[in-house]
Parts: C-alpha cells; structure tokens; sequence
C-alpha cells in the first residue's frame, strides 16, 4: 500500500489529470447514453412496424406515418411553419457557458397516417411523466455583437419578457433554436393501443372504430421525427 501511496505522490502531476480525464469521458458516455434520443431510439428498436388494423387493445406499439391535423394547426413562433408540436429554446451566452432563458413548447392532439389508415395520438390526455419526445431542431437563429435581433425575434422575446440588449444597449449574445413536427411530416410514434368508437365520422375515413395512442409512466407515449428512428422505411411511406 505504502509503494503505491509514493508511486501516486511521485507521478501525481501526471495521474491526476489522466484521472480527471477519464473521469470526464466516462461522464460524457453515461450522459450520452442515457440522454432523451438515445433512450427513445433503444425503445423503438424493441417494436416492429406493423400495419394499424393489426395492432391490438392495450399493445405497445409503433407506428411510422405521416402527420395529419385535427384541429386548426399551432404556428411555430420563430419559423411560422404550420405544426402539430413546437419547441422553443432561448439561450443567452454568460462568461463561461449558456444559460437558457426560455423553455416553450406546445402541441395538440394529431393524427398518423400509414398506408391509408389513421391512428390519433392523444397528446391533451398524456402527462408529462407519460410521455418522451425528441424534435431535430432544424431552424436556429442568433443575435449578438453587430447583429440586432431581427423584429420577430425582439418580439418573441418581449412576449416573454426577455430583452436581446443588456446595459447600455450592447446585444446580448443569443441563440435561438425551433423543432417542429410540421403536417405531412414523416414521424415515429410509439404509445398504449386503445381502440375507440367514433362519436362522429372523420372526413376521409371510413371505419367506425380508430385506433388512440398515449402512455403510462411504464410505457411512455414516444414521439420523434429523428431520422434514425425512420431508417430503411422512410421510402415506403
């Protein structure tokens, strides 16, 4: 003990830093693995694709179709593109790193449709410890030293009572980033399988039953529009 004691003392200019360097590369990869899209992308892995007719009451299953509205769809506020689900996130530079200043997200319930049937993904009765998503943020924007936020961004921020200046006026440096699940946008879902009587007929549809996706704090209601998620059959939709 007392030979491995010296042999720490003598190297530690060298070990330790080896040490913390490893120790961050193991946080890294923990990190990584059990982030949100690593997670969703193993659960998905565990379900075949199968036609909606097939699915079965109480099922956990996936889904890959295509986004259809059922009620007046949400805008994006940053892109203006016509959704079903948005997420907003604000982030301001400080000294060191970034802190975000807003966290907006909002969705509604929505339609899939996969070789002409529909399933309806029930987002207004799912809670938030029953359900994961993960959008591709793939509209970003920034503002900074001599670059003004452009006046929907300026407006976007007031709504939430942020302001892209600090003292004096000088531009906070700012970055903006948007995910949407827009309409007709290839998705996959994955959630519990109830089916359920029409009360009233849906234009385009002809069976008297439809199939409700949502999810339980054990088998959550999934949603993505990660390409990984619909690889080797996003042709096929």
């Amino acid at each position: 003990m007392e030979d491995i004691l010296l042999v720490l003392k003598e190297n530690s200019k060298i070990i330790i830093p080896i040490l913390m360097f490893s120790v961050a590369i193991a946080v890294s990869v923990i990190a990584y693995y059990f982030s949100n899209k690593k997670i969703m992308l193993r659960e998905f892995k565990k379900s075949r694709k199968k036609p909606i007719n097939r699915i079965q009451e109480n099922e956990y299953a996936k889904i890959i179709g295509k986004t259809k509205h059922v009620y007046e769809p949400l805008k994006a506020p940053l892109s203006g593109r016509q959704c079903v689900y948005y997420h907003v996130m604000v982030e301001v530079k400080g000294d060191k790193s970034w802190r975000r200043i807003i966290n907006d997200e909002k969705h509604q319930d929505f339609f899939i449709e996969s070789n002409s049937e529909m399933a309806i993904v029930k987002m207004s009765v799912t809670k938030s410890s029953t359900r994961r998503f993960y959008l591709v943020k793939d509209y970003k924007e920034k503002s900074g030293f001599r670059n003004d936020a452009p006046e929907k961004l300026e407006a976007y921020l007031k709504y939430h009572n942020k302001k892209s200046t600090g003292i004096l006026g000088i531009n906070k440096t700012i970055r903006y980033t948007e995910g949407v699940i827009e309409l007709n946008e290839p998705i996959a879902v994955k959630g519990v399988a109830k089916w359920n009587t029409l009360k009233e007929p849906i234009e385009g549809y002809s069976y008297s039953k439809i199939l409700t996706l949502t999810g339980t704090k054990k088998e959550k209601l999934l949603v993505t529009d990660e390409p990984k998620a619909l690889k080797r059959i996003h042709d096929r939709l």
